[in-house]
């Protein structure tokens, strides 16, 4: 039966994931979100049929190009679609057939999200902290097998975005979007799993920040989108942030 939940999962994570797709490209040009009701080629404006819309299998079956221009599709889109389907079927496995589920099913497809449009426009967009929040603050009505205490995740909302907005006036080294995301993530994580995903995505972003400068990729000082990587912390926190306090308070003989 766990499979079964699993194939389902990733099926309705494959259709979240297409309109992701559409979420990260019309979502940050002011206006363009609601410009048409069909998808439609960026490269022709060519409105798409419903078969070629079909998560990942459209792509392959079209060899990676638009059915009309003949133009290349980005790998990009089947990428979200999978990602999305993976991260859905892993919550499953993770937090089983509950409320909590659907809370992070649409919590990780936000971070996706805010992800890919963070690396287009270095910016984090007030929409996905916002459904972050919503989802923090649903978590507070449905069963939990761990109570929700309300002052831990206050705390949380608090307990990295005040010192990272410290440091962004005093250095100007951090974005006030990544700021105020925290706000939202501390109300989803509570103030433990919050710094578990800090440190996260600082030490992703530290080889990754590595990683981009020895490929050539980016400048030493070049400004670099952290919002990848403070959606994986998060989402990794959720996943093992507990076993990693766990094994770290055992290690230090707590």
């Amino acid at each position: 039966m766990d499979w079964l939940y699993a194939i389902l999962s990733a099926a309705f994570g494959l259709a979240v994931g297409s309109f992701l797709n559409v979420v990260i490209y019309r979502l940050p040009v002011k206006g363009k979100f609601f410009e048409k009701s069909r998808s439609y080629c960026p490269k022709c404006g060519a409105e798409l049929k419903w078969y070629h819309n079909i998560p990942v299998f459209s792509y392959v079956f079209l060899r990676g190009r638009c059915a009309f221009c003949k133009e290349k599709i980005s790998p990009r889109y089947p990428l979200v679609e999978l990602l999305n389907a993976g991260l859905w079927v892993a919550n499953y496995f993770v937090f089983g057939l509950s409320w909590n589920l659907l809370i992070w099913d649409v919590a990780v497809s936000a971070l996706v999200a805010m992800a890919f449009v963070d690396i287009d426009t270095k910016e984090i967009l007030y929409t996905f902290m916002i459904v972050i929040a919503l989802c923090g603050a649903a978590s507070f009505f449905v069963p939990q097998e761990v109570p929700v205490v309300w002052w831990e995740r206050l705390l949380g909302m608090a307990v990295v975005s005040v010192p990272m907005l410290i440091l962004a006036l005093i250095t100007g080294g951090m974005g006030g979007g990544d700021v105020k995301l925290y706000v939202a993530i501390g109300l989803l994580l509570g103030w433990k799993l919050t710094l578990v995903s800090v440190l996260i995505a600082i030490v992703l972003g530290g080889i990754g920040a590595v990683l981009l400068i020895v490929l050539k990729k980016a400048k030493k000082g070049s400004e670099m989108p952290f919002g990848p990587y403070i959606a994986l912390g998060v989402i990794l926190a959720g996943y093992f942030g507990n076993d990693l306090i766990a094994w770290y308070l055992s290690a230090m003989g707590f």
